[in-house]
């Protein structure tokens, strides 16, 4: 097969199998060109791609036939016949070009490569009826005639095989293409017998024809794929123009407001929905092409838009935009709503409007200021509001405030819950609301104190609408089908000239500390030196806060005796504060104190742990009391506490009594009766103190399980003929010895009260005529002196 494929190109010039080989080598590479632009193009781009297909295979095997015949004998000269010559084309454009450009479309290998085959049976076909036009007598032999078209088939079928456009796809197509059309000319030549007729000098110039014929060739396929290149980027820019005008179709009809663009001439060029929704308009009443006036004409037919007030703002908003790049206003329109008028220029000099409902926007916003402004739960103005509302008060005018603060509130919260408690505020405002009158202004700062503000009102007119806040507030309520009674107390103060608001508000609160001081539900208003006290108080608090950490703290001891034989029983305990710059502070100054700002809790733990640490140094027989602040006693870590103390001093919990009073006892017996029955489970022993001064009801002794009370000095410094006095405290006495409970005697200060307290049956006493507190060391001393002169009257006692 190579013999006879190398004897056609031996018969064949040199020159001429180079320029065949070229327009071959073109048309192949224009072809794979077009091919793979048929691949990547859209259905509706196909048709002219096929068309160069059909016309570059066709005439580009024929051009390539034509010049390897022109080549073949130089010195043989051949006469073609036209008619045939031109025959021959077009069968390589209908049966080689046609398969080529079907085979361009389809996705399957297979039906590629019989595409593939029946193009090169077209070569074939084209090849033999171009030598039909050669006017010589010729033979063909029928084995490379054979061999010819099956070369073309076994060519071009895997060239269509092969799929992807990627470059070695491109390769192994363009060769196979190449490869069948060029064996199958050469070696259908080899076996092919012309009678000459003459000399090749006769005739055109065969180069010459070659050359023309070679060159139209290759413009051609250059034709073809730069038509095919200016196509496929003026269908790439036409393609980025609609994605653009896609692109700003769907922009403008997915914007959240209204656009309307117009031009010079103030007509419409582009409007999108959200105009149409916005005005209630539809395209068929207005659209690209109307003028803009159309649109406040639509837009006011039901009445919702003004058409005169719309008009006027589009055209004011025209005029001044001539001098400005972009406008932008809020318009409100009787219908209540409001837009955002926005108009800018454009480079080309069109108008672009845009309209936005702000109407929701603006309610937003009016909400958000509310709800800076005003309580979330009663809708009274809040402390930012009072704040505000006092600044811009003229501060020449007089004005009263009236800080309140509900009484018992908290324990609302507590035993309903909180939305009870919520349910109760609520109430409270719409009473305020009503008792302070129509010039007064509510506020709440939160929790439960709100303060009311009365303009031009002096302290007549203040205490009046206080006492009758005092009264509304002091009324049932019935939250949720819970009937509630609670009070409040009010603080007041008189505004003066260049008074701040929380100047003000200050001095309400002082008058309220007081209020609630003296009682509770009542007015009380501020008065002069309260700042200093509240500044005394104040500086207390901190000294306070740092008395532990400086140990100025210390604790002394009042001794306890049995009054029949005067032996000590034990001590209690009484705490001192050495403050470096007050000296001594009394108990009675900063114990509240500290119940209030919650020191008591770590002032408490302090006592036990040193009481318990001085109570390991005496002798076993002795007892130290400690007095306990409700305030700690409430709290579940007060057992433990109490717990780690006797441990860790080895103490037996019977040695330890722990004092409470009275008024401490019953109300808040509820809250505490866990701990003390715990405490008593370990063996602590628990006392009530100034048995007397609260309640005063004999039923306490049996409701709660006591170990001792202590009798109030003020049962027992009483006169001899205060007969009633003395029979409180027999009763009290006799009660103690029917339950079983001890009696302490406080307060004694003449040997006369020792003596009548011995016959009321109290055998216990303490008191300054028995013994002062003094310091840890003075008490042990004080026990040794008891225990020796104890032990000489054992002596005495024994030697007689």
């Amino acid at each position: 097969m190579f013999a006879t494929i190398f004897q056609g190109l031996l018969d064949t010039s040199p020159l001429f199998i180079v320029m065949a080989a070229a327009v071959c080598g073109g048309m192949a590479m224009t072809l794979v060109i077009l091919m793979r632009q048929v691949a990547t193009a859209e259905a509706q781009a196909r048709l002219v791609p096929l068309i160069w297909i059909a016309l570059v295979a066709g005439l580009g095997v024929w051009t390539t036939h034509f010049i390897a015949m022109i080549g073949h004998r130089p010195s043989a000269a051949l006469s073609y016949d036209p008619g045939i010559t031109t025959l021959s084309a077009a069968v390589g454009v209908v049966f080689v070009g046609g398969p080529l450009a079907a085979a361009s479309l389809l996705q399957g290998r297979w039906p590629r490569a019989a595409l593939g085959a029946l193009a090169g049976v077209g070569v074939g076909a084209m090849h033999f009826t171009g030598m039909m036009a050669v006017q010589n007598q010729m033979h063909h032999e029928l084995g490379p005639t054979v061999v010819a078209v099956l070369l073309g088939i076994g060519f071009f079928a895997p060239a269509m095989w092969v799929s992807g456009v990627s470059l070695r796809a491109r390769w192994l197509r363009g060769a196979g293409l190449m490869g069948g059309v060029c064996t199958l000319h050469f070696t259908a030549m080899s076996g092919l017998s012309v009678m000459m007729i003459g000399t090749a000098d006769s005739g055109l110039d065969r180069q010459l024809l070659s050359s023309v014929t070679a060159l139209t060739a290759l413009t051609l396929c250059y034709a073809a794929v730069t038509a095919m290149v200016h196509r496929h980027r003026l269908s790439t820019a036409h393609q980025e123009v609609r994605r653009k005008e896609a692109s700003f179709e769907a922009a403008l009809q997915n914007m959240s407001n209204a656009l309307v663009m117009i031009d010079e001439n103030r007509i419409i060029t582009a409007i999108n929905d959200r105009c149409y929704e916005l005005f209630g308009m539809t395209q068929t009443d207005i659209g690209p092409g109307d003028p803009i006036r159309r649109l406040a004409e639509i837009s006011a037919r039901d009445g919702n838009w003004g058409k005169a007030r719309l008009a006027t703002v589009i055209d004011t908003h025209l005029e001044r935009l001539h001098g400005t790049p972009m406008l932008r206003d809020e318009e409100e329109f009787a219908n209540g709503r409001v837009l955002c008028i926005s108009s800018r220029r454009v480079p080309s000099g069109d108008v672009v409007l845009t309209f936005d409902d702000f109407t929701e926007h603006r309610a937003a916003q009016a909400k958000i200021a509310h709800m800076a402004f005003h309580d979330a739960l009663t809708g009274l103005p809040n402390r930012r509001s009072f704040r505000d509302h006092m600044a811009t008060m003229d501060p020449q005018r007089q004005r009263a405030l009236l800080m309140l603060d509900l009484d018992h509130f908290k324990s609302v919260n507590d035993t309903l819950g909180h939305p009870v408690g919520d349910g109760l505020l609520v109430q409270v405002a719409e009473r305020l609301l009503d008792a302070s009158g129509s010039t007064a202004t509510v506020f709440r700062l939160g929790g439960d104190e709100m303060v009311v503000v009365l303009e031009e009102a002096g302290e007549v007119e203040a205490t009046e609408i206080g006492h009758a806040i005092i009264d509304s507030v002091s009324a049932p309520f019935d939250v949720d089908g819970h009937k509630i009674s609670i009070g409040c107390s009010i603080g007041a103060s008189l505004t003066e000239t260049g008074l701040g608001a929380s100047e003000a508000l200050q001095r309400a609160d002082l008058g309220l500390y007081r209020a609630k001081s003296l009682g509770r539900n009542r007015i009380q208003f501020y008065e002069d030196g309260m700042m200093e006290q509240a500044l005394e108080r104040r500086q207390m608090e901190s000294d306070l806060s740092q008395a532990l950490k400086c140990k100025e703290f210390t604790l002394d001891y009042q001794p306890i005796y049995r009054l029949s034989d005067r032996s000590i029983l034990g001590f209690e305990a009484l705490i001192r504060w050495h403050h470096p710059l007050r000296g001594l502070v009394a108990p009675s100054e900063f114990i509240p104190l500290s119940e209030e700002n919650g020191m008591i809790v770590q002032i408490g733990e302090w006592v036990i742990e040193e009481a318990c640490g001085q109570l390991a140094r005496w002798p076993g027989e002795v007892h130290v009391a400690v007095n306990m602040s409700p305030v700690q006693m409430r709290l579940p870590s007060v057992v433990d506490l109490v717990r780690r103390a006797l441990g860790r001093h080895g103490l037996d919990p019977s040695r330890l009594t722990l004092e409470l009073t009275e008024t401490a006892l019953v109300r808040d017996g509820a809250h505490l009766a866990r701990n003390l029955i715990a405490l008593r489970a370990m063996g602590v022993k628990i006392a009530m103190d100034d048995f007397g001064t609260g309640y005063s009801s004999f039923t306490h002794l049996r409701d709660f399980e006591l170990d001792q009370i202590k009798i109030d000095r003020s049962f027992i410094n009483v006169a001899q003929s205060d007969h009633k006095g003395w029979a409180v405290a027999q009763a009290v006495t006799s009660m103690a010895r029917e339950l079983s409970v001890g009696a302490v005697g406080e307060g004694v200060e003449t040997s006369e009260q020792i003596t009548r307290l011995m016959q009321l049956g109290c055998d216990v006493a303490q008191g300054y005529f028995l013994g002062r507190p003094m310091g840890g060391e003075k008490a042990a001393e004080l026990l040794r002196q008891a225990a020796q002169g104890a032990a000489e009257k054992t002596v005495r006692v024994a030697a007689e």
